[in-house]
């Protein structure tokens, strides 16, 4: 949305109801940003630089972490499809939109088998 691809929203909807153009623009950007660097956290655990403290503990949080981040992708999943939709959205936006948030039931477990992975090169 913040470049322009307004994926199935009309210019009225985005501008009062998103703010874009305006701050909606910063939010987005900002958000794609923190998910970026989200991603990049599991590349400490699989990274031969520097030992981390505590193995056990760093392997038990990524792994409680990997349990919530598929649960709350499956949620979303559900608000989306079996709840509601984006009543803003026109056409089958919605379905694209599932097509996008699909990816995120793999980022639970690869999160888990590289905090498996790490806690058993640690010895946690």
């Amino acid at each position: 949305m913040a470049s322009g691809i307004y994926v199935g929203y009309s210019d009225e909807v985005l501008r009062d109801v998103y703010g874009i153009p305006g701050w909606g623009i910063a939010y987005v950007v900002g958000l794609a940003i923190v998910q970026e660097c989200a991603a990049l956290v599991p590349l400490l655990l699989v990274s031969d630089r520097r030992r981390l403290p505590r193995p056990r503990a760093v392997a038990g949080a990524a792994g409680a972490i990997s349990l919530l981040v598929t649960l709350f992708a499956l949620s979303q999943l559900v608000l989306l499809f079996f709840v509601e939709g984006d009543p803003n959205m026109s056409g089958n936006w919605n379905v694209l939109t599932g097509l996008c948030y699909a990816p995120l039931f793999a980022v639970g477990p690869l999160l888990a088998a590289v905090a498996w992975s790490y806690g058993k090169r640690h010895g946690a």
